[in-house]
């Protein structure tokens, strides 16, 4: 082999070093790029991301309370707690979002309890009549109460979080009512079973409506009355379908936030001390929209055309004489211990 030969043999190799170097580079970037590409992947999955389902639409304050919640858990987290709100009943309807959370299709949920009182007389207790019908005794019921829903949530695979008041409860009609007389016959929309009785001992036919569905059954008369704090009649415009209302401050009804149980539990205890904390703030400023809204939306109410009536002698009455038979019929089927609860409530009068 010549001299030229040993050159060029040379210099073949060395660009046939420079190009596997080269490769081996190319290689080495793409193989970091690669795991940086996994290991961003994995951090994405490893967020925990809840559907959280509200009866409410978006503008309603118990699902911007729920928003709020969900942006506080979310940012306390860094992400890794997603709760992602689904309003107007879009995800699931109402009375459908209790179960959807006790099996997991929902991981959280916002609802009134006392829709479920077939399945325990102690989900209606806020809403016995004239039980606890101010916000300072809805606090003390709720006081009293607590322990037992969180023993029995439990066993149904569900951990409380929170609850939100509605302001007081009062009568809407699409008529002006002086007696009981007025109003028999008339279609009631219900939306628990203390509602409904109410109408059946006022002498109306009760009817099962979903908030979702309340803007069509009044358009089509299948609403001409229903108890109500304000805001679902706002909400839906509905004031020229249901111009009159009677301040009965029947009750203040309760919206629970519950989360499936399990989920709860696989979370760290860091992460569920920020989230009860979260919860108790959420729970305070619940109540401070509620009692803003008491009177504000009369006044809205009262701008959109609708009377604004306290009861007369023989309403009122007529609402006692309710209230009083409920509260009977309820400590009954409660048995022993809501019976308990209620003269604990009692004692703190």
């Amino acid at each position: 082999m010549n001299n030229n030969d040993k050159t060029n043999n040379s210099t073949i190799a060395a660009t046939i070093r420079k190009k596997e170097t080269h490769t081996m580079v190319n290689l080495l970037k793409q193989s970091v790029a690669i795991t940086a590409a996994i290991l961003a992947t994995n951090s994405i999955a490893y967020a925990d991301v809840w559907d959280f389902p509200s009866p409410q639409p978006s503008d309603n304050y118990i699902t911007e309370n729920v928003s709020w919640f969900a942006e506080q858990v979310r940012d306390a987290t860094n992400g890794e707690l997603d709760i992602r709100v689904h309003p107007s009943g879009s995800l699931f309807p109402g009375d459908q979002i209790k179960r959807a959370v006790q099996r997991d299709q929902a991981q959280i949920g916002v609802h009134v309890l006392s829709a479920h009182q077939n399945e325990s007389v102690l989900y209606g207790i806020d809403s016995v009549p004239f039980l606890a019908d101010s916000f300072e005794e809805s606090a003390q019921l709720w006081e009293v109460t607590k322990p037992a829903l969180d023993e029995l949530m439990a066993e149904q695979n569900l951990q409380l979080l929170y609850h939100i008041p509605w302001p007081p409860q009062g009568v809407f009609f699409d008529r002006e009512i002086t007696s009981a007389e007025d109003a028999e016959g008339l279609k009631f929309r219900a939306y628990n079973t203390a509602t409904a009785r109410f109408a059946e001992l006022m002498g109306m036919t009760p009817t099962l409506i979903e908030e979702a569905e309340l803007s069509q059954a009044a358009a089509t008369g299948m609403v001409q009355s229903l108890i109500s704090s304000g805001d679902p009649v706002y909400n839906h415009q509905l004031w020229d379908y249901l111009p009159y209302f009677y301040d009965a401050k029947a009750w203040l009804v309760l919206s629970h936030v519950f989360v499936n149980k399990e989920r709860w539990e696989a979370l760290d205890e860091e992460t569920r001390q920020e989230v009860m904390a979260i919860a108790a703030e959420a729970e305070q400023r619940g109540e401070e929209q509620a009692r803003e809204l008491t009177d504000e939306l009369k006044n809205r109410l009262s701008e959109k055309g609708v009377a604004i009536n306290q009861p007369n002698e023989e309403l009122q009455a007529e609402f006692k004489r309710i209230g009083e038979a409920m509260q009977a019929e309820w400590l009954e089927k409660a048995g022993p211990q809501g019976q308990q609860l209620v003269e604990e409530y009692r004692t703190m009068q």
